[in-house]
């Protein structure tokens, strides 16, 4: 199994050029799977985050991410998508008024994501004996929190959620090795619905990772 990981895409922040880097490489280890890492959409209009006073409401962003995430649905038909934090968003918010999950527009319909598979926030996807997940759940840190979260789990594993942690690390005992992948992110990191991150001295690192038979490689793209 040829695995492409896509980082996270916060729609409509995706960077314009991150499609074509992803097609590129997808082509280069000839993936025949591709995960998106979660994160599809951005929400910055009902984020908990700080709001940037030129960001449009929450009906003409989502116009505009639904463009960006019809780009990457065209380019990729089969993804297993794991939902992070800020594309559950609509469902933490109706939760803290007492709404019922079955009053939601289902996420596929949401975005029209025919084809992609859909795993739940805070779940787990196996490929190979790698664990695949959005990140935010388990150890942070300012160092790659995969590695720490691969140590819990005893297996190695991929994730993405910090975008200014980009790359690989191994741990190993007297059986075998394992090791932690972060993906980055395919933003733009001076779009206004990313400004929120501008107190912290790290900036986002933009790329993804490919996993060949269990094996972890990162492919970083140069802005």
């Amino acid at each position: 199994m040829r695995v492409l990981v896509i980082g996270d895409t916060h729609a409509p922040a995706m960077h314009p050029k991150y499609i074509s880097f992803l097609k590129k490489i997808e082509r280069k280890y000839n993936c025949n799977r591709v995960v998106h890492i979660g994160d599809l959409v951005d929400w910055s209009a009902i984020s908990f985050h700080e709001k940037d006073p030129s960001m449009p409401g929450a009906v003409e962003e989502y116009k505009t991410a639904r463009k960006q995430v019809s780009k990457i649905h065209k380019a990729f038909p089969k993804v297993d998508y794991m939902i992070g934090n800020h594309s559950d968003l609509p469902a933490r918010k109706a939760a803290l008024v007492g709404l019922p999950t079955e009053v939601m527009i289902p996420f596929k319909k949401l975005w029209g994501l025919d084809g992609w598979k859909i795993h739940e926030r805070f779940s787990d996807l196996r490929l190979d004996n790698v664990i695949y997940r959005h990140g935010d759940k388990g150890k942070g840190g300012q160092r790659l929190a995969a590695l720490s979260n691969a140590k819990d789990e005893h297996c190695s594993l991929v994730q993405g959620h910090y975008h200014s942690q980009f790359g690989i690390e191994f741990a190993a005992n007297h059986d075998r090795a394992i090791w932690g992948m972060q993906v980055g992110c395919g933003v733009s990191p001076n779009h206004p619905s990313m400004r929120y991150s501008r107190v912290y001295s790290q900036r986002p690192l933009l790329g993804c990772g490919v996993v060949i038979n269990g094996e972890p490689c990162t492919e970083r793209m140069f802005l």
